[in-house]
């Protein structure tokens, strides 16, 4: 576990550190951002992993709610499962380094207009080869995926001594 969180982090440095040595990005390519990104959840929404690879960087890594991390490779078999899906978005924010953005919010996804979970997510873009490329997912569940194991499990973190 702790090489991976070393090589986690060595690889996020150097995204990083090497969008640096590219130009500042412009206002449109910004715009042309949400447009992507936008895309990247309706491929999601769909089920569709084609145009959910098409808009990632081969580099892509997830750490998903329940702690796993997943490549690109990884992940693409799990894509179908968010087929029929939707989802609302808020609480967004980003910040800029030279041509990469971490963006980040708060998810509320829905099942047949049930919602069944909600997700506080950041998502790593990577402005590479003339075009946006997605390449990274981290997404902690909220207090609602918690409210079942209420009476079950203690929540709280111990007292201290």
């Amino acid at each position: 576990m702790r090489m991976f969180s070393c090589l986690l982090f060595f690889s996020m440095s150097c995204a990083i550190l090497s969008c640096h040595q590219e130009k500042p990005l412009n206002a449109s390519a910004l715009v042309e951002l949400d447009r992507v990104e936008q895309a990247m959840f309706e491929a999601s929404s769909q089920g569709d992993s084609a145009a959910f690879r098409k808009l990632c960087g081969t580099d892509y890594f997830t750490i998903n709610a329940n702690g796993e991390g997943h490549t690109l490779e990884e992940t693409i078999p799990y894509v179908p499962r968010f087929k029929g899906s939707t989802n609302t978005l808020s609480e967004q924010r980003q910040r800029v380094y030279g041509n990469f953005v971490l963006r980040n919010g708060r998810l509320k996804a829905y099942m047949d207009g049930r919602q069944v979970a909600e997700v506080l997510y950041t998502t790593g873009w990577l402005y590479r080869d003339d075009r946006w490329q997605f390449v990274h997912w981290q997404g902690t569940m909220t207090g609602m995926m918690l409210a079942p194991l209420a009476d079950k499990v203690m929540l709280e973190p111990p007292p201290l001594k």
